[in-house]
């Protein structure tokens, strides 16, 4: 019998520093910090690829320490920012997640290019290029210019292999966050907060996604995600991971969505004005 499709909720990545007193306890090591995440969400989006390629150990190694966890992976910056990856590069990246494509947990490859990335005929073409590089692969496909917000490039996307990633970011001029559609084989969202005053000027890279969503803000995105075509399997990713606050959405979201959830004490302390419990 086919599985009933749902929805997954999750986090965008899992072993930050400032994640130790509020989602983890404060003396939990590095290597149980995904067990633990285990404990509370079914999947995760693996973050590090976009910064390093990937290696067979560390896969295989969130593999061993995991018994249902799914996981989405970020595809290096060389396929989405640089753009001017070699076959090399591409065989490296496929070889270190290997072990996951083949353990039937894994989600989608996801693909985020820059908001200077724009829709055009070399674009289209660069798309088309990826599309047949990684054919074997689920892809998801996020924008960040909103030039990409047209018809025909969701039919395109679509034909080509890709899902389209829903954002929910601030509303800011060229930044594209919506309409959300249903486009490819599966729902795909992320999540980024609406810090709008340091998307664009924070000091620090982290201080973009230093936001905490209201349960208002929740209860709006969970409409959004009921209104997608949930008859495919649908993944929502938050990334506003600043001090654990995706971890504590997520669960929000989760309970949201009918599922009982524990809040960790450390997030129950440090944000309690906040919830709504």
């Amino acid at each position: 019998m086919k599985r009933k499709p749902r929805i997954h909720i999750g986090c965008s990545g899992f072993s930050y520093k400032d994640w130790r007193g509020t989602f983890y306890p404060s003396g939990i090591s590095q290597s149980q910090m995904l067990p633990y995440y285990e404990k509370f969400f079914d999947v995760l989006e693996i973050n590090y690829t976009f910064y390093s390629m990937p290696h067979q150990y560390t896969i295989n190694s969130f593999l061993e320490r995991t018994s249902r966890l799914r996981f989405a992976v970020k595809a290096n910056r060389v396929f989405t920012h640089d753009r001017n990856y070699s076959k090399g590069d591409l065989k490296k990246f496929v070889s270190g997640i290997s072990s996951l494509l083949e353990s039937g947990r894994f989600i989608a490859l996801l693909f985020q290019f820059p908001q200077s990335f724009h829709y055009d005929a070399d674009s289209m073409e660069y798309l088309k290029k990826i599309s047949a590089d990684f054919a074997e692969m689920e892809k998801a496909v996020e924008f960040r210019s909103r030039s990409f917000s047209r018809g025909e490039v969701f039919e395109e996307i679509e034909s080509l292999g890709f899902s389209l990633v829903n954002v929910d970011a601030p509303k800011l001029k060229g930044l594209f966050i919506g309409p959300w559609k249903s486009v490819g084989s599966l729902n795909y969202i992320r999540l980024h907060g609406r810090n709008a005053q340091k998307w664009h000027t924070g000091e620090e890279a982290y201080e973009r996604y230093d936001y905490l969503y209201s349960e208002e803000e929740l209860m709006q995105i969970k409409d959004r995600i009921e209104k997608l075509d949930l008859s495919r399997e649908t993944y929502v990713f938050f990334n506003n991971h600043y001090r654990g606050k995706g971890a504590l959405n997520a669960l929000q979201l989760k309970e949201l969505f009918g599922e009982q959830v524990n809040i960790p004490k450390g997030l129950k302390s440090l944000f309690s004005k906040r919830l709504w419990e």
